[in-house]
């Protein structure tokens, strides 16, 4: 399809329709969509004077935040090709994948340095493109967090005196492009990098939207760690094309995450069911004022009908749902449906089609097994 289209155009639009609406409240401060995509365009400007091209691979290890966002976006305006790393991973697992995918640039977090420090001379990254960024995780008494070595550069000096207008990237981007590379957990073999491009990711922004009816005036609660698809493709994206505003916290805290709902009005709740177990550990779900929720999204592991009844006696009704690295979210149950199908992980998704193929031996042995065969735009 010979379009030229990239995914931070979804932030541009926004800009048009609505400047000074909150795209994201992180740790409680207010980001207008204005302000995000300024920042946007800093990054972009910083990526293109470090000569990052159409197709390079730049990697990040980080904490959710808001520079993560941005550098995901100016990464899409610019064509390069970017890389969300697990930082619960190891030295070894990251050098890994960085050296598989190709990396050219690594941005991380102060709380990742000593893994990355361990391993960076294993890499191909060249030496001006390791780029430190302080987290603004809060510490233990007595403890502090590394400053930038010698061996990097700090986000802030590098992106925050670029310019706030866009920048004219040297080849177009099209909508085949590939826009992100997400690594699988390896289930057989080492990680596999899942390549997903801005035409797909164009369609599953249209698709989430319509599977939770999203307008601009929804608040959505959903702490994903944003290096995991659900978290950046489920959540984060389709969120911000929809023009909803994001409740965005560093990392989870089952007690800050129900508080949230209340604090917020949120309207839209995402959690994994692990979470959920964890929400509901805490109690805080019968303290709190849950009204304002009209969808509640969950799944990604057997989910006991015990959950969907405790949740269910709280005003909480969720949807369970089923995606993969490379398709993200393909299936969801519909509300209607959560007593009659409990345990289902739903229809497949509006803009996808889905079907059993029978695996077979040869044509004169029973059939053993069945594959599941989505097709959707990629």
């Amino acid at each position: 399809m010979n379009v030229q289209w990239d995914v931070c155009q979804i932030i541009e639009k926004r800009v048009q329709m609505h400047p000074d609406k909150t795209a994201i409240y992180f740790e409680d401060e207010s980001i207008s969509y204005q302000r995000l995509l300024e920042g946007i365009y800093q990054c972009g400007h910083m990526l293109l004077k470090k000569e990052i091209q159409k197709g390079d691979r730049v990697c990040a290890v980080m904490l959710n935040c808001v520079e993560f966002l941005e550098l995901y976006f100016a990464c899409a305006k610019i064509g390069a090709i970017f890389v969300p790393l697990n930082w619960r991973l190891v030295g070894p697992e990251l050098e890994y994948q960085l050296i598989d995918c190709g990396a050219r640039m690594l941005v991380f977090h102060d709380s990742f340095l000593l893994n990355l420090d361990a391993i960076r001379t294993h890499l191909k990254v060249e030496s001006d493109k390791f780029v430190f960024s302080a987290s603004g995780s809060p510490t233990i008494p007595g403890f502090e967090l590394p400053k930038c070595p010698d061996w990097a550069t700090d986000f802030n000096d590098i992106v925050r005196n670029q310019p706030k207008t866009p920048m004219a990237p040297p080849v177009p981007v099209d909508i085949d492009d590939p826009l992100a590379i997400v690594y699988t957990s390896g289930v057989t073999g080492n990680p596999k990098g899942a390549v997903l491009s801005h035409c797909q990711t164009y369609f599953k922004n249209f698709q989430v939207s319509i599977y939770t009816n999203a307008t601009p005036d929804d608040i959505l609660v959903a702490q994903m760690p944003l290096f995991h698809s659900g978290g950046l493709f489920i959540v984060a994206t389709p969120a911000l094309n929809s023009g909803m505003t994001i409740i965005m916290r560093r990392g989870f805290d089952a007690n800050e995450f129900a508080q949230d709902i209340q604090r917020y009005k949120a309207t839209i709740v995402f959690a994994l069911t692990t979470m959920w177990r964890m929400i509901l550990d805490t109690s805080k779900l019968d303290e709190i004022d849950v009204s304002s929720v009209r969808c509640v999204v969950g799944g990604g592991e057997r989910t006991p009908a015990s959950l969907f009844e405790a949740l269910a006696e709280r005003g909480l009704y969720m949807q369970q749902g089923f995606g993969q690295t490379e398709n993200s979210a393909m299936m969801l149950m519909p509300r209607a449906d959560i007593k009659r199908k409990q345990g289902s992980i739903g229809k497949p998704g509006f803009l996808l089609k889905s079907g059993l193929k029978a695996m077979m031996d040869s044509p004169f042995v029973q059939v053993k097994w069945e594959k599941w065969l989505p097709k959707a735009p990629q």
